[in-house]
């Protein structure tokens, strides 16, 4: 095929750029099984690709390495063969060292049609190539993994930024974290820290340099999602209610959300939509890794499958571009911070609430009997408010004395203390000091 061979040649001229490296993924070179990166876009998946590729030129000859990606609009429309054929193009027009593995890196695949067969068959059948795989739709690989791909792959998560890299890429040296309160860079740092709570950690935008900038690369990532991962891949037809949907569910992020009333409020607009349609379109949010919905910690499913689910963004930066930014927003950004730092290490996360209303943000059931972990963690951006202290502390000893646990957290912008009450050891620490640890 005439367009796989340009690709190839392509590629094998290609100079991968600078890029800045992301540290814990080096592993991925060392498994037998399929490592699936998956993410939201622009992550820095095909970078995270590219330096793989990097680590690996030092020992494997160049030609032994290929990269394809399936969005590139050089390889559409696609007629089935762009990846069934591709080892046979490679091998017949492309000089490959028999002496050396094949490294196959294949970005974006959920583009390609019957991906999952072509890939089940070159690993079973070519013992001699490792295959490294990238989407950007976790229904999508999830499904056909767990079908055809079952026990062939390893699944890695790949989110924007986390605080610590952010800094990295910021070229800021973090001194020792028990330093920190007293060094001179902790002024450096909470700068740092309002500037990732409002844009986010999308690589891209945190590179940029004005804010102008940053917000048109967020517009287009969201645009991106919008119409390629939803509207074309689901074939929505009632584009303005999904839009307004998106923009009144971005608003109420870090907040419980009923689908009942999220269509009452659409049809109060003109919108008439079906609470059913509305799930289904969170749904393809979340698949398009867009959000993530967290239930209520409860021992009975039945409760979790009713009550309301709060909804998060995987990046702060989308709340940007779909809201005006003020003061009372402070509290839900840092909480949607603490709620993506949590999501990078654990898959069950939930949230409590009492009968007389007290809540508590984040319930890790997984650490319950464990004395050196916390189980319960509270986020307030200020906890100087006396009335605000007293009712944070409160759902705290409630939820602890529910479910049997002694130690919790609460996470502020720039608060640190420790102390008992009736039994509960609570620390408050700063989000910085949380994540740096």
């Amino acid at each position: 095929m005439e367009k796989l061979k340009n690709i190839l040649q392509w590629w094998f001229e290609y100079q991968i750029p600078p890029f800045i490296e992301r540290n814990g993924y080096d592993g991925l070179l060392d498994t037998r099984l399929i490592p699936v990166l998956i993410g939201p876009r622009r992550s820095g998946k095909s970078t995270l690709f590219f330096q793989l590729i990097s680590k690996l030129r030092k020992d494997v000859p160049s030609q032994n390495i290929v990269y394809i990606n399936y969005e590139d609009d050089r390889l559409l429309p696609f007629e089935g063969g762009e990846l069934a054929k591709l080892l046979d193009v490679y091998r017949q027009f492309f000089e490959v060292a028999p002496e050396a593995p094949i490294f196959l890196f294949l970005d974006e695949i959920q583009n390609v049609p019957n991906w999952e067969k072509v890939i089940r068959r070159i690993y079973e059948t070519e013992a001699n190539v490792k295959l490294f795989i990238t989407g950007s739709n976790s229904k999508m690989l999830s499904s056909d993994i767990a079908t055809a791909l079952r026990g062939r792959t390893l699944t890695y998560k790949v989110f924007p930024l986390s605080f610590r890299e952010y800094l990295g890429f910021k070229g800021v040296q973090v001194p020792q974290i028990d330093r920190l309160p007293y060094s001179g860079r902790k002024n450096e740092i909470l700068f740092f820290f309002s500037q990732y709570m409002r844009y986010g950690g999308f690589p891209e935008v945190v590179l940029a340099e004005t804010m102008q900038e940053k917000e048109a690369i967020l517009k287009e990532y969201l645009h991106t999602v919008f119409f390629a991962d939803i509207v074309q891949r689901y074939s929505i037809r009632q584009i303005k209610v999904l839009d307004s949907f998106i923009k009144i569910l971005t608003r109420q992020m870090s907040c419980l959300v009923s689908m009942g009333k999220m269509a009452a409020s659409l049809k109060s607009i003109g919108f008439k939509v079906s609470k059913s349609t509305l799930i289904e379109y969170l749904g393809y949010l979340e698949d398009a890794f867009l959000g993530k919905t967290v239930s209520i910690f409860s021992y009975s499913v039945k409760d979790q499958l009713q009550y309301p689910k709060k909804f998060y963004l995987l990046d702060n930066g989308m709340y940007q571009v779909t809201s005006f930014i003020k003061e009372k927003d402070w509290g839900r950004l840092l909480e949607n911070m603490v709620f993506c730092h949590l999501y990078r290490k654990y898959d069950d996360l939930y949230y409590w609430k009492s009968s007389s209303g007290y809540e508590v943000d984040f319930v890790l059931p997984q650490f319950f009997g464990q004395n050196d972990e916390f189980p319960l963690i509270q986020v307030c951006y200020d906890l100087t408010s006396e009335k605000r202290e007293t009712r944070e502390i409160r759902a705290l000893e409630l939820a602890a004395k529910e479910f049997k646990v002694s130690k919790a957290l609460i996470i502020t912008r720039d608060l640190r203390a420790s102390f008992e009450r009736n039994g509960l050891e609570i620390e408050i620490k700063p989000f910085y000091q949380w994540v740096l640890e």
